[in-house]
């Protein structure tokens, strides 16, 4: 009988160490607080960052000026390739549309953004008519084929470019005209 009494054993530890579980706690507080840290001076960085980007943010240009700039320059960087200089002053001259209207002209064909104009109270139907016909005399040679292709001399493509110049410098001038008028009816 006394064979089957044994001794006491001491307590034994459940569940986490009381010091273990200290040692965690405090773990994880320092990677929260490097984790805020991190995102303060991100934060600080990327505010400051756009802020010298906002200084030196260039003036934005109307779409009459944009269009005069690029047509300046359409000539000289495109005159040597009648395909690329015929898209490039396609693509100016939607852009201009589009600025000034308010439209996005650069996603139509040449037959979408005639309706589009046509619906311009605006315009009269002089400009109108030479602007959609601007834009179907210039399809032709920007979707040919380039062995089908003729060369065309540089003195149609000044004609053209100039033409191009003086149709966005008149749309301009109704449209200030008819902003002029509004201010006035308003007054």
């Amino acid at each position: 009988m006394l064979e089957d009494i044994h001794d006491i054993r001491p307590p034994v530890m459940t569940g986490i160490d009381p010091g273990l579980f200290r040692a965690l706690i405090w773990g994880a507080g320092a990677v929260v607080l490097c984790a805020l840290i991190v995102l303060l001076v991100r934060y600080w960085l990327k505010k400051r960052k756009n802020r010298i980007i906002d200084l030196q943010a260039l003036p934005l240009l109307s779409p009459y000026e944009t269009a005069v700039r690029d047509l300046e320059r359409c000539m000289a960087d495109f005159g040597h390739d009648a395909k690329i200089f015929y898209f490039e002053l396609g693509r100016i001259m939607k852009a201009y549309v589009s600025g000034t209207f308010q439209i996005n002209c650069s996603e139509m064909t040449s037959q979408e953004m005639a309706r589009a104009v046509k619906k311009f109270k605006y315009l009269d139907s002089k400009v109108k008519t030479e602007l959609i016909r601007f834009q179907d005399q210039c399809d032709p040679i920007r979707y040919m084929p380039v062995e089908a292709q003729a060369p065309l001399d540089a003195g149609r493509m000044q004609q053209d470019l100039a033409f191009a110049g003086s149709l966005v410098a008149g749309i301009e001038q109704i449209v200030t005209d008819a902003v002029v008028r509004e201010k006035a009816e308003d007054v």
